[in-house]
Formats: structure tokens, C-alpha cells, sequence
């Protein structure tokens, strides 16, 4: 037993990479869905979201995040 291999090390870090991924793309859905309105959303529309989170995984989730969130109500 000594320091982590460089492959164990991967072992561990894949399986993370992909629950924050797939956390992001789930949070990412349920807040598109969740907007009451298509003219919250800084670019796009409601559907146009939901389709390309759905289509392009987390990826699309942060481009959501970035691009098309909602804005804050004041």
C-alpha cells in the first residue's frame, strides 16, 4: 500500500465526473421545465431548451447555465 497509482486515481475520478455531469444535465431539465413562462428565458424558448439539454447531455446543461437561464425575478 503507498501513494495512488495514476490509474487508481482515474478509477475514482471517472465515476465522479460523470454523477456531476449527470447533476448538472438533471438541474439544468428541471429548471427549463420549471420556468412559468417562455419570456423569462434570456435567449430561446422553453421547448428549444428542453430539446437541446435533452439532446446534447450536460454539455447542454451548461450551455443552458451560461446562455438561457432565466433571468431572476426583482
Amino acid at each position: 500500500m503507498g501513494a495512488l497509482q495514476p490509474m487508481h486515481l482515474i478509477v475514482m475520478l471517472v465515476p465522479l465526473v460523470l454523477l456531476l455531469g449527470f447533476v448538472v444535465w438533471i438541474a439544468a431539465l428541471v429548471d427549463a421545465i420549471r420556468a412559468p413562462d417562455d419570456a423569462y428565458f434570456r435567449a430561446g424558448t422553453k421547448l428549444i431548451w428542453v430539446l437541446v439539454i435533452v439532446f446534447t447531455g450536460w454539455i447542454g446543461g451548461l450551455i443552458y447555465w451560461v446562455v438561457g437561464r432565466p433571468r431572476v425575478a426583482s
